[in-house]
């Protein structure tokens, strides 16, 4: 699947360069940022990946995660300032409960009610 994602990622960011406007996720505790989602995918065992970019006063910041709908449960995939960076980011994250006041928790939010699943 990360090679699917590079791909992904690719299309994406050359796609914001051309002006493609992403959905945007509305988080009211971080209110002076916007969250845009890069991409978000069905993986197998009905958990679902999402990339978002996360545009504040202090720049860009990606950050993917994996989510668990039936579960609640989430988890960092990677992150970093650049999607290089985060597609670098090889730190072993825990899978955690989602916290519905959290920023996590209205991406999962988010996540859960706009994924496709394939029929």
């Amino acid at each position: 699947m990360p090679g699917l994602t590079l791909i992904a990622l690719a299309a994406s960011v050359l796609a914001t360069a051309q002006g493609q406007r992403f959905p945007v996720i509305d988080v009211p505790n971080d209110p002076a940022a916007r969250y845009d989602v890069l991409m978000l995918v069905p993986t197998r065992g009905g958990k679902l990946e999402i990339v978002t970019r996360r545009v504040g006063r202090r720049g860009d910041t990606f950050v993917q995660r994996e989510i668990d709908c039936r579960t609640g449960l989430v988890r960092y995939l990677g992150q970093g300032h650049t999607v290089d960076e985060m597609n670098a980011d090889d730190r072993n994250y825990m899978l955690d409960p989602i916290d519905p006041n959290s920023i996590s928790g209205h991406i999962a939010e988010y996540a859960c009610e706009n994924v496709e699943r394939p029929d």
